[in-house]
């Protein structure tokens, strides 16, 4: 079968929406007459808008504040009605998760693809997959693990993938005119730090942070924060800010999505934790410094666009520093990391991180402020 239209699944966050990318674009160099489209969840849909090679994004439906549950049933099989309409052919559950694989079977395709749980697997969704996929053992990154999934239709991956991130003239003239409005002097150059994550153990100390604010402004660069508008977030950030004893640009909650990805484009590299933002910088080719805790490297580092290695992640190693291309992973290298927890006995606070000390990570650094 040649498809006609393919539907690409991913429920998730924002990070694992834009390391979909080389799939997507995969699909479309294999199949260039098809129709490629996407299912996310409706704050990921700007990770993905203006990919040249997707045709449209969905979302899936989200009960509205005050919504009844009957009114949002109704508003759900009207929508489930409109997506059987499209006619896919193919779809492509890029999770293991039980909400896509629902989907590609009532969405009607005659293909239906997607991975299936390690260890014991429940009849019932075995029977929604017309081809399904078991996880591959060992280290593997998540681009090519998504990529995986074509090899059931005997279709090889590409020789290397990238990542990329889009973003308007528009989303840069806001960007430029916010560091102007800090203090910028248009000349000193420009460094990325985002301190903060979704997930507080993915967080380094606020001292820590504040360290490497007043040590970068001291070598003559301009360091930007970046985080979104949440109040945890801003909160994080505030208190960074009174630690520090140099003044940062402080873009913490001013832009959106895409204007961080433009104010990443403008910096000589990004310096900050594992979260989405890291993923963006590298996705600019933008050189990263990324802080890691409980998180697979292997699995989840910045991407190297151009990378083409014979091991299935750029990072084979389990956990230590780690240079790939421009980017480099800093991690502790205890033997419980990574553990891939939410924190030390469930308290959302990883040891591994809170202990990194600061001269380890200036050791790093210091080699990027002298490039």
């Amino acid at each position: 079968m040649t498809p006609r239209r393919i539907l690409v699944i991913k429920s998730r966050h924002l990070g694992d929406v834009l390391l979909t990318g080389p799939l997507l674009s995969t699909l479309k160099t294999r199949f260039p007459e098809a129709l490629v489209t996407v299912l996310v969840k409706s704050a990921t849909v700007s990770m993905l808008a203006g990919h040249p090679h997707v045709h449209d994004i969905l979302t899936f439906p989200e009960r509205r504040q005050g919504e009844s549950l009957w009114v949002f049933l109704w508003r759900y099989a009207r929508w489930w009605q409109a997506l059987w309409r499209r006619h896919f052919d193919w779809t492509l559950n890029t999770t293991d998760g039980d909400r896509g694989m629902i989907v590609g079977f009532l969405s009607g395709a005659s293909w239906r693809t997607g991975f299936l749980k390690s260890g014991q697997e429940r009849w019932w969704r075995t029977w929604l997959l017309s081809h399904a996929a078991q996880q591959r053992p060992g280290r593997r990154h998540v681009v090519v693990r998504n990529l995986d999934l074509l090899g059931l239709h005997g279709l090889l991956p590409p020789h290397y993938a990238e990542v990329h991130t889009l973003f308007s003239a528009q989303d840069l003239q806001v960007v430029e005119g916010c560091l102007r409005a800090q203090g910028w002097d248009g000349l000193s150059p420009l460094v990325q730090l985002h301190p903060v994550a979704r997930w507080r153990f993915k967080c380094w100390t606020a001292e820590g942070m504040a360290q490497v604010v007043d040590y970068l402004q001291g070598k003559g660069f301009a360091v930007g924060m970046t985080s979104s508008a949440d109040e945890v977030e801003l909160r994080q950030v505030a208190q960074i800010l009174s630690l520090c004893h140099t003044r940062p640009l402080d873009l913490s909650g001013r832009l959106s999505i895409k204007q961080v990805a433009a104010f990443s484009s403008l910096c000589r590299f990004y310096f900050g934790v594992d979260t989405a933002m890291m993923h963006m910088a590298a996705s600019l080719n933008i050189p990263v410094i990324a802080l890691f805790g409980p998180s697979m490297p292997f699995e989840w580092g910045p991407w190297p666009n151009g990378w083409s290695g014979d091991e299935a992640t750029p990072y084979p190693e389990p956990n230590g520093i780690q240079y790939q291309g421009d980017h480099v992973i800093i991690q502790k290298d205890w033997p419980c990391v990574p553990c891939n927890r939410d924190g030390c006995q469930g308290s959302k606070i990883s040891d591994c991180l809170q202990k990194l000390e600061s001269h380890e990570v200036m050791a790093v650094l210091d080699r990027y402020a002298k490039r």
